[in-house]
């Protein structure tokens, strides 16, 4: 007995069937996550290494080349890409796709911790980072407020960051722009050769003498107290009476050298909100958290923030990623929705029965529903390539519906009964229907059993 036969003899059973799958489906769709794109690792690690104030040629010579010939030796290379610029190497390596980025990205640590002694001393330890779109900042927010830049830096970095990052979900809340504290100490050339000293001297005693060291612990019968050096420098007046020698038993002072002010960096970037100087803060998520959830939380949690913050500050959303996924899916529903429409005015128009349209039109929704528990079950979320997937089957249901309706009318129209005409029309072109639809499946059918990120596209 085909299936289209037990279906008529069994109209209730199959009836049941239908409302417990649909039911199903919704329950899946109620669970389903909302995202711009599909979840993708894109097979590329980048070691970032700097080195303040050396050229690019010496950068490629010093840094660059040493990292290169300890990464091109890890498993799975495809290729390597090296930019040396003015205080920076930038390493790109590209595995193959399906390769474990993780012990990918933890050979490339173990083999560049090898080379780490070859480097120059000065040169910054290298980070390592693997390459995930997930992590790019899903919310640009400005900071603004009556006070100047470096104020409205600090408290967006003491206040406003910290309580972002507590926010569930979120990875971290950079801020840019503003004016950022700098400790400047500007070197006399002329006296520095006056005392027979030189730069390297200068800034190894700065660093000797600006340091936290253990100072043991001291026990009693009950109690034990960790002891603590304070040796950092607290203030500019700490610095400038820094010795840094001797010259004939008098001491030689930091400021009988250079000027120690107490400044800012050089200003790079400009941050302007409404006209005004403001910051900008970079929220991002974690990688397997969701943007639209995480967008939501923050959204939620910036009424307490802002109450919290000195009287006066504002912060604005310039930009919310989660409202172009939303706005996005919103066109997606309305467009699925009016092709449901009008493939059943288009149904009404050519088989002129409205009966056989509404019964086609059905099978649109009742489908796609179904689809959403599997998507559910399958940890996948609703995006851009999982709605284009289901706009194509939409057609391809369409097209097998109008199919074996036609057919069904013919047999109607030769005079048989139509649980027979059902059952016959139905019958005869089920394996052309079959056939019709494993050839799209295998046009798309080397997709899911590829490794790698094309697996979680389709």
């Amino acid at each position: 007995m085909s299936l289209s036969s037990l279906a008529i003899k069994r109209a209730i059973t199959f009836t049941m069937i239908y409302i417990f799958v649909v039911g199903f489906g919704l329950f899946g769709l109620a669970r389903l996550k909302i995202d711009l794109y599909p979840d993708v690792s894109f097979p590329v690690i980048a070691i970032i290494t700097t080195y303040t104030g050396v050229p690019p040629a010496d950068m490629e010579t010093l840094v660059s080349k040493p990292i290169e010939e300890a990464v091109a030796s890890v498993e799975n290379i495809k290729h390597i890409r090296s930019l040396s610029k003015l205080g920076a190497s930038l390493i790109l390596a590209e595995f193959e796709w399906g390769i474990d980025l993780d012990k990918a990205e933890k050979d490339i640590r173990n083999n560049v911790d090898l080379i780490r002694e070859y480097l120059p001393d000065d040169a910054q330890e290298p980070i390592i980072v693997a390459f995930d779109p997930q992590k790019m900042p899903i919310l640009f927010m400005s900071v603004s407020g009556p006070m100047g830049p470096a104020e409205l830096r600090e408290i967006s970095r003491r206040q406003i960051k910290p309580a972002l990052e507590r926010v569930v979900g979120v990875a971290s809340a950079d801020t840019a722009g503003g004016l950022k504290r700098q400790i400047q100490v500007q070197i006399d050339p002329l006296a520095l050769h006056a005392h027979d000293l030189s730069v390297d001297t200068l800034v190894s005693v700065l660093r000797r003498e600006n340091i936290q060291v253990p100072g043991g612990r001291i026990e009693e019968p009950e109690t034990e107290f960790s002891i603590r050096t304070l040796s950092e420098f607290a203030s500019v007046e700490d610095i400038a009476n820094t010795v840094i020698g001797y010259r004939q038993g008098s001491p030689i002072y930091i400021k009988n050298v250079a000027a120690v002010l107490d400044t800012y960096e050089t200003i790079t970037q400009v941050v302007r909100n409404n006209q005004k100087p403001g910051v900008l803060l970079l929220v991002s998520k974690n990688s397997t958290a969701n943007t639209v959830q995480v967008a939501d939380r923050v959204m939620k949690a910036l009424p307490d923030i802002i109450s919290r913050a000195p009287e006066g500050v504002k912060i604005g959303v310039i930009f919310n990623q989660a409202d172009f996924i939303k706005k996005s899916m919103r066109n997606l529903s309305s467009t699925a929705v009016q092709a449901f429409f009008l493939a059943g005015l288009v149904l009404l128009f050519f088989l002129h029965n409205l009966r056989a349209s509404i019964i086609a039109a059905l099978s649109i929704p009742i489908s796609i529903i179904v689809t959403f528990s599997v998507l559910d079950l399958a940890g996948l979320t609703l995006n851009m390539m999982s709605m284009a997937g289901l706009a194509l089957a939409v057609g391809m249901l369409v097209d097998n519906s109008i199919v074996v309706l036609e057919n069904i009318f013919r047999y109607r129209n030769e005079g048989h009964e139509i649980i027979e005409s059902a059952d016959s029309g139905t019958r005869e072109v089920a394996m052309a229907i079959v056939a019709s639809t494993l050839t799209h499946y295998i046009g798309l059918f080397p997709g899911p059993v590829r490794t790698g990120h094309r697996r979680r596209h389709v």
